[in-house]
């Protein structure tokens, strides 16, 4: 068994189509082990982060990954000591490993010799795992004998709400199968009425969240929720509020999120925020707000109905409430699951140097990449320029310049980067992505395409290269190649919205778009605009908005949005 330190973005985003693979496969994997949900983690994390990757002997695929995080404490009394957590901690319900099933005993021996040889800690948190995994079982019982001290922890909440259980409902196919089999007399009628007080009145809504309102949406749940729980969280408070507003974001953008608001007449009395896992089929309930003056009806309860009713009628098979086992959570007809918090200490710390203690140059890497992801380019560009003054062939600080400099519409500059990147690597699919882009974006359609060409040979499932292959035939006007290949982007990936816009885009062109589709993908290209703009990508996003308006020139947020976006590139 081979075990590989995965602990920077670049590499954990090309390792998106195995993460995926192992995750799709496993049974006992669940939303926070997802590569969207982990990635979008790990980029708000101020703490040091890192997966252990597993490939089989005899195969050079991967089988399993775990997520977890390396964390340097000091007390008084220990000095400074490390501690190893899992992954997901503190933000996630559930932790723990995906992995190909039939791997599991070969992983688990793998992962927990690698843990205990290579990586130096004095306590290893294993919080929120699944009571009843197997997996974790082997794991624990590994950290066995005369070398460690295990126990259970158990955090009490003043409130007497046991966060080691996870309300979830088994949903059934129709919305009265669970109407009349899952709920009670009394909770059956509850949700009739209050579902009738929202839809036959006037003053009463529920607005999901969409691109035009999604600010307006977090500030509403943010407020709502600091009104409870900002005495109660004290420090914490803005901490989490900063959090939920980064994840909000990202899980929107990534097409996950189910955010619905109620409102009474303009006034929002009411929002949930949920995580849709469609791989598992699954819907996460993970945090709500609402405004205690309002009962009638109860904000809570319409907005879990309506969740639920939601996540039956789109095909979801479960509806998790997640950590706490509130009382409200069971009138819905919720059953219990059970997670753990195992805590594992060495009795004699091991000295060696870790795997995980990373050089100064990649922890440079990891801050500048962090500053490029936040828009921060002159930080960034100064901390790769830092990186390869001291060493000048450093691939990835190379790429990434190479990157950043093409984003600054300085092309020349990013060549002779990209140019040097391969130097040092001839056969880096990176590389010749970013200068494919590069051409691209200077009209050298021959050497664009011949650039993610050699990405294919090395890569031949890379989406977001079919993707670009496709806008690079789209702009010479050779549809047939364009289309074919976005529809070979979507057959890998069906979910790609870019490809999907892209088709529907070249599709509009060759006059192969009915009116109904017409204003499907203006709807979309608007919103991948907003998207782009928020990313700072003022070019894209106006390109974005523009085809909108030719498909749909009565789409006023979409000239708004294009002004705004045109100002901005002026400033």
């Amino acid at each position: 068994m081979q075990i590989e330190i995965i602990n920077n973005f670049e590499k954990l985003k090309q390792l998106r189509a195995d993460w995926d693979a192992v995750y799709n496969a496993d049974p006992v994997a669940n939303f926070f082990l997802s590569w969207v949900w982990l990635s979008g983690w790990f980029a708000i994390l101020s703490d040091r982060w890192f997966v252990l990757a597993a490939r089989s002997d005899d195969d050079s695929t991967y089988i399993a990954f775990f997520p977890l995080i390396f964390r340097k404490e000091q007390e008084e009394n220990k000095g400074i000591y490390h501690e190893l957590c899992m992954g997901g901690n503190s933000m996630a319900d559930y932790t723990g490993i995906i992995c190909i099933p039939g791997y599991e005993e070969k992983v688990i021996f793998a992962f927990s010799h690698y843990i205990e040889k290579q990586i130096n800690w004095s306590i290893f948190h294993l919080e929120n795992i699944l009571d009843t995994d197997p997996r974790m079982a082997l794991l624990i019982n590994h950290f066995s004998g005369n070398k460690f001290e295990r126990q259970r922890w158990r955090i009490s909440n003043k409130d007497d709400v046991d966060n080691y259980i996870c309300p979830y409902i088994h949903l059934p196919e129709t919305w009265d199968d669970y109407l009349y089999n899952v709920l009670t007399l009394k909770m059956r009628r509850n949700i009739r009425r209050f579902i009738r007080t929202v839809e036959n009145s006037d003053d009463f809504q529920i607005i999901q969240t969409t691109a035009d309102n999604l600010d307006r949406h977090i500030e509403v749940l943010i407020r709502l929720w600091k009104l409870r729980w900002q005495d109660k969280k004290g420090d914490k408070c803005s901490q989490i509020t900063e959090f939920l507003n980064k994840i909000l974001r990202y899980c929107f953008a990534n097409n996950c999120l189910y955010f619905p608001v109620l409102y009474q007449g303009d006034l929002p009395i009411g929002a949930i925020a949920s995580w849709m896992d469609y791989e598992k089929k699954s819907i996460l309930f993970y945090v709500t707000a609402r405004d205690d003056r309002f009962n009638n009806p109860a904000p809570g309860i319409i907005l879990n109905a309506y969740g639920i009713k939601y996540a039956i009628e789109n095909g979801f098979k479960t509806y998790d409430f997640l950590r706490g086992n509130e009382p409200y959570k069971f009138s819905f007809g919720a059953k219990e699951r059970l997670i753990k918090h195992i805590v594992i200490k060495r009795k004699v710390l091991n000295s060696q140097k870790s795997d995980c203690d990373l050089d100064p140059i990649t922890e440079a890497l990891q801050q500048a990449i962090q500053h490029h992801q936040s828009d921060r380019l002159a930080e960034a560009e100064q901390g790769y320029l830092q990186i390869l003054e001291k060493q000048p062939q450093h691939l990835q600080a190379l790429q990434h310049l190479g990157a950043l400099m093409q984003q600054k519409e300085d092309y020349q500059s990013a060549e002779k980067y990209f140019k040097i990147a391969l130097q040092v690597d001839r056969e880096s699919p990176q590389t010749w992505f970013g200068l494919g882009n590069l051409y691209q974006a200077k009209f050298l359609f021959s050497e664009a395409i011949n650039a993610y060409q050699k990405v294919l040979k090395l890569q031949p499932n890379a989406v977001a290269v079919y993707n670009n292959l496709g806008y690079t035939f789209q702009l010479q006007e050779k549809w047939e190649e364009a289309i074919a290949s976005y529809q070979k982007a979507l057959e890998i990936q069906p979910k790609c919205i870019e490809a999907d816009v892209n088709l529907g885009n070249a599709l509009y062109a060759r006059g192969q778009l009915s009116p109904e589709k017409q204003s499907h993908y203006a709807i979309l290209n608007y919103d991948l605009g907003v998207s782009r703009q928020k990313a700072g990508d003022l070019k894209t996003a106006i390109l974005y908005y523009q085809q909108a308006i030719v498909m749909n020139p009565e789409l006023v947020k979409a000239r708004h949005h294009l002004e705004t976006a045109l100002q901005e590139k002026s400033v």
